[in-house]
């Protein structure tokens, strides 16, 4: 078998891509008056930074299990429902992929929480990736349904924080709790 990151021998991993992945820590997005609890997986770099990618625009399904695996473990214990943040329908349908519904689905066969597709975006808006957060604008997103007591949203990275701001301004909570496979807070050069 060959690695899920990098295609060298070794699964799911190859033993560098394993050694490079860095746990990251929990942090704190948003404002006064909004907060959004991020529980991430890995530090954004190497070979996790390799893994999304191959989710994202690739399509590597078993790369966003192994993943998943890693992100339900920090679904909190009181969460009724998976919200993943969507991907404007230009990259869905240009990648022929919703990464995050992927990761939602595969962390709701792993937790037995049901996904809730609550919240929709618009067909197209500029990418934001390699901006600082002084320039990357709060994406908005539209409800589609009643909204459940204590949803957890599902990104596959976060970087200023201001995707999962937006998903939490939609869905009109004050406090809430996401989970992302990566996050790129405390990588060097990196200003977030």
């Amino acid at each position: 078998m060959l690695c899920l990151a990098c295609s060298a021998p070794g699964s799911p991993l190859c033993f560098a891509c394993e050694q490079s992945l860095q746990r990251a820590p929990g942090r704190i997005v948003g404002t006064r008056d909004l907060r959004v609890g991020v529980s991430p997986v890995f530090v954004h770099r190497e070979a996790a930074a390799r893994l999304v990618h191959n989710l994202k625009y690739r399509r590597s399904i078993k790369a966003g299990e192994l993943l998943a695996a890693h992100m339900a473990d920090l679904v909190p214990l009181d969460a009724d429902a998976l919200v993943p943040i969507p991907r404007v329908l230009a990259r869905r349908v240009s990648y022929g992929i919703d990464q995050t519904t992927v990761l939602a689905r595969l962390i709701s066969d792993l937790t037995g929480i049901p996904v809730r597709r609550l919240l929709r975006i618009g067909v197209w808006h500029r990418r934001s990736a390699g901006l600082d957060r002084q320039h990357r604008p709060v994406p908005v997103f539209e409800i589609r349904g009643p909204i459940s007591r204590q949803p957890v949203l599902v990104d596959d990275v976060c970087t200023t924080g201001s995707t999962v701001v937006g998903a939490a301004l939609a869905l009109g909570f004050s406090r809430i709790q996401a989970v992302v496979a990566s996050s790129a807070t405390g990588i060097p050069g990196r200003q977030s």
